[in-house]
This record gives structure tokens, sequence and C-alpha cells, in this order.
């Protein structure tokens, strides 16, 4: 038989306390939706994608970290730092930070059908704070 969870046998079996939860919170949330936020800013400034956005990546970390200049290379490419080094590896890190889930967000949808989900998560973030934390409560209690 399956079992059923409400949010404190949730917590309970996971080992977290209510306490610990309220503290990790608020940097789940940011966690959450800050890529889509950050890609969506990007976006509205003409940066689509991790290829445009490289570039400024690149500028943007050989400006603010000292030494990284040094590095910088002329690669087939363009502009680089080079392979397995420590700046090239922020540029990716940055890049997937920002991109990762908005792109594989984009990708994954493959069919020209309307998606219910998406209507659904679209109505979602029209709701309010309370209203979200009311229906979160009935979907617990009704599993």
């Amino acid at each position: 038989m399956k079992k059923t969870f409400n949010a404190l046998a949730l917590r309970t079996a996971l080992g977290i306390t209510t306490a610990q939860y309220e503290l990790v919170k608020p940097t789940l949330e940011l966690a959450d939706s800050m890529s889509v936020t950050l890609a969506e800013k990007l976006i509205k400034v003409g940066i689509a994608d991790k290829a445009t956005a490289r570039p400024f990546v690149v500028y943007y970390l050989a400006e603010v970290r000292s030494g990284a200049m040094a590095y910088l290379k002329e690669g087939q490419r363009g502009v680089t730092f080079g392979n397995g080094n420590k700046y090239e590896r922020q540029v990716t890190r940055i890049l997937s930070k920002i991109f990762d889930d908005v792109q594989a967000e984009s990708k994954s949808s493959t069919s020209n059908k309307p998606d219910k989900v998406k209507a659904l998560f679209t109505k979602w973030q029209a709701l309010s704070a309370s209203e979200k934390r009311r229906f979160t409560t009935l979907q617990l209690k009704a599993e």
C-alpha cells in the first residue's frame, strides 16, 4: 500500500525540523526562481542563449577578477580563458546558472498541442502568496 504524507509526516521522514526548514526556505525560494528571472532579464535585452551571453560573461570576469586578463587567449571560437582554467569554469558556471533551466524547458516542448501543465503553471504564477499557500495546504490534505 502506498504511504501518503502530510507536511509534518514528510518533514519527519526526511529528518527536517520546522525551525531548520524555515531557515532554509528563503534560500530555496530564491534558487527556485533565480535562473528564470535572470534569463528573462537577459532575454529582454536581446541575449537569449549561452552563446550570445558568453562574450559578456568573459568580459565581466576579465574586468572584475584580478589577474584574469592574463589568462585570455584568442581561440577558434573567439576570446576565451582556455580549457580547464578556473576563469573558464566560472564562465561555464555563470552561464549554467542563468540558462540551463530555461533552455532545458524550451527544448522539452516538442509538440504543437497546447501544454496543459504550462497553462496551469501560468495560472499558478498569477496567484497571490496567500492563495498559493492555501492551494498547497489543500493539495497536502488531498493526498
